[in-house]
């Protein structure tokens, strides 16, 4: 498999060596090339192109590179950066989107003894992240509802922070240099840029092509290290608690997308693990000590 960082840089290259090219019956020559770099971060264009046609007419070439195996869209989802891509609405349709498969997340492992998957064992679920794909993931991944604005700013980037809009080009801040508006699909390295050139698209007209599709990837407590991966925000999240019979119990919250990280809900484990007496020499004892609710969650146990 040819790595992303590879297949920019060869795609550069090309052009660096013909100097100019040739796109919908216009001859080009190029002024300007580079790989647009933010202050942090990424953006959405990963070569940047100023050309100027036989008619001294400018125009700039700022090229998304997709691979055809690259599955994310946006794997690390923040509220922020879900109300730059939905909208003010962002919160909502999240909940939309997650309640249409609530029974996926619970009929999850919430705990787990014995490994499970991917999953290792005693582990305790802490929630659930959100990230964007370009085909169904797993059991907890559905068809996004997207308007054709939506769709172009998630290929596009148009609603990026302003400092991954204007990255740098070899060093000089260009204005929305980080805002894609040609996208080129690659599945294998050739060494002809007219074979790229053919498959380039203006990136309103492929994104209103395209479904995209959420998926929910699960963050675990993992007892055994004491430790879990990341603070990423959570779309669902598992509120564990100690209930009036004394029973560890939990509500999935579905209603605040988001807004609480992975820390939040893994230091409230850990704090109830060692109230109840419970590491990672005695957890299985913890089927002794969950409510039904759990039980009825949790068919591992």
């Amino acid at each position: 498999m040819v790595k992303h960082g590879n297949t920019e840089r060869h795609i550069l290259s090309l052009f660096k060596e013909s100097a100019k090219f040739s796109f919908k019956d216009q001859e080009y020559s190029i002024l300007k090339i580079g790989k647009p770099t933010p202050r942090s971060g990424e953006c959405k264009t990963d070569i940047y192109i100023l050309a100027i046609d036989n008619n001294s007419n400018k125009k700039e070439f700022k090229i998304s590179i997709k691979q055809n195996n690259a599955d994310f869209l946006e794997n690390k989802m923040t509220i922020e950066r879900a109300k730059k891509i939905f909208g003010e609405d962002a919160s909502n349709l999240l909940m939309r989107s997650t309640e249409k498969i609530k029974c996926a997340f619970e009929n999850d492992f919430l705990i787990n003894l014995a490994k499970y998957k991917r999953t290792e064992p005693n582990c305790i679920k802490i929630g659930w992240k959100f990230e964007l794909v370009n085909k169904i993931s797993g059991e907890k991944s559905s068809l996004l509802e997207l308007s054709r604005e939506q769709k172009i700013d998630i290929y596009a980037g148009t609603n990026l922070s302003i400092e991954k809009r204007n990255s740098k080009v070899n060093y000089e801040v260009i204005e929305d240099s980080g805002v894609a508006n040609y996208i080129l699909e690659v599945h294998s390295l050739i060494e002809d840029l007219n074979f790229y050139l053919d498959k380039m698209l203006e990136i309103e007209e492929f994104a209103e092509q395209q479904n995209i599709y959420f998926a929910c990837k699960a963050i675990n407590y993992r007892v055994n290290f004491d430790k879990w991966d990341g603070n990423r925000p959570l779309a669902v999240y598992c509120n564990w608690f100690i209930n009036d019979y004394n029973k560890l119990d939990v509500e999935i919250i579905y209603n605040n997308p988001l807004k609480v990280k992975a820390d939040a809900i893994g230091n409230n484990i850990r704090h109830i693990l060692k109230t109840i007496g419970l590491n990672r020499d005695n957890f299985p004892e913890i089927k002794n000590m969950i409510s039904d609710k759990v039980k009825m969650y949790n068919n591992q146990i």
